[in-house]
């Protein structure tokens, strides 16, 4: 699970990546504008792992994680974006992009006056644009080879004809199958988007945004970075009395988490034992299979069934065996509907 923060230059993209990771690479301000690209694994915070590894007392335990890039994105003359940056941002499962929504008059703005709105309509051509040159050459050669009556033609054709509309497809747009025919694209507006505002102590005015936002389906989320970036790189006892004087409840890190899941619709199912307790990530309605090749593509092959149980009743009956004593312990099927919280054991057989 990753996430590519994009944004125009000096919208403080890095400031919030460190805000996010707790580190402290370097930002375009301190850096002469050269640009890299970062990268940290986060670990999500999960009280149930914690407690899980009170009871089993395993050798490890293991939390969910996502890695964060911090991509240098370069714009074309045109309104895409640059061949050299696509490649990162297309292998991210979700984009987040992040607007500058503070003044700074030591940090002028390419485009002029600071204006989050503009800016996201900015990236968001630009992601259309992208995506509409690679459909574009895509369909001419299946139209030259004679496969106009292709899915894959039909498939590409409708997401076409979405981008001449000026929108952005959404995860929605396709179903499963018709995803499966183009997965092979990577296309960056069927992603799953994150938007960020990043603010300052002076206000920006974020109506507009706030509405092109919603007109998307899309919710924003607003961080005070430079001074979120500062209270991350301190140690984890003094920043919640830094956030409480700012009026937030939890560091940036949680709150983005709690975005990220609910924008990629994730929920977290569990594996104990006495060598390792584990939190897994997985999309809300996948099956008991899919969350064994989640394990391993071995367990998915050659599943068997799934003996699953309640992590809290687990917790409540001191362990899988006094779980089974009694009867709390239900046998699946590879159809069985994973919910959050579940701890699975897999049988299986290759």
């Amino acid at each position: 699970m990753e996430t590519g923060i994009i944004g125009l230059p000096l919208s403080g993209k890095t400031t919030i990546f460190n805000a996010l990771t707790g580190l402290s690479a370097e930002t375009s301000s301190y850096s002469g504008g050269k640009k890299q690209l970062n990268i940290s694994e986060v670990t999500v915070p999960d009280e149930r792992v914690d407690k899980l590894t009170e009871l089993f007392k395993p050798k490890k335990k293991i939390y969910a994680t996502l890695l964060v890039k911090d991509i240098p994105v370069a714009f074309d003359t045109q309104r895409g974006i640059l061949p050299s940056s696509l490649g990162e941002i297309r292998n991210s499962d979700t984009i987040t992009i992040v607007l500058r929504a503070f003044e700074d008059r030591s940090i002028p703005h390419p485009l002029g006056e600071v204006n989050p709105a503009r800016d996201f309509d900015k990236i968001i051509e630009s992601l259309i644009f992208s995506d509409y040159e690679v459909v574009e050459k895509r369909l001419s050669r299946l139209q030259r080879e004679g496969k106009k009556n292709d899915r894959e033609y039909h498939i590409l054709e409708k997401i076409r004809n979405k981008l001449e509309s000026g929108e952005v497809a959404g995860p929605d747009f396709l179903n499963d199958d018709e995803l499966k025919v183009i997965s092979g694209f990577r296309f960056l507006t069927i992603k799953p988007l994150l938007v960020v505002a990043n603010l300052g102590e002076d206000k920006i005015e974020l109506k507009e945004l706030k509405d092109k936002t919603s007109e998307l389906g899309l919710s924003l989320f607003p961080i005070r970075g430079e001074i979120e970036m500062e209270i991350s790189q301190l140690p984890p006892e003094d920043q919640k009395d830094f956030l409480s004087d700012l009026g937030i409840e939890e560091p940036a890190l949680k709150r983005f988490l709690r975005e990220v899941y609910k924008t990629l619709n994730l929920i977290s199912f569990f594996t104990v034992g006495e060598d390792e307790v584990r939190a897994w990530s997985i999309t809300r309605g996948s099956t008991a299979q899919k969350a064994a090749g989640r394990i391993h593509t071995d367990l998915e092959k050659g599943f068997i069934r799934a003996e699953v149980i309640r992590w809290d009743e687990l917790l409540e009956l001191g362990g899988i065996h006094e779980a089974k004593k009694a009867g709390k312990v239900s046998v699946e099927g590879k159809e069985y509907i994973v919910r959050d919280g579940d701890v699975i054991v897999v049988r299986f057989n290759i």
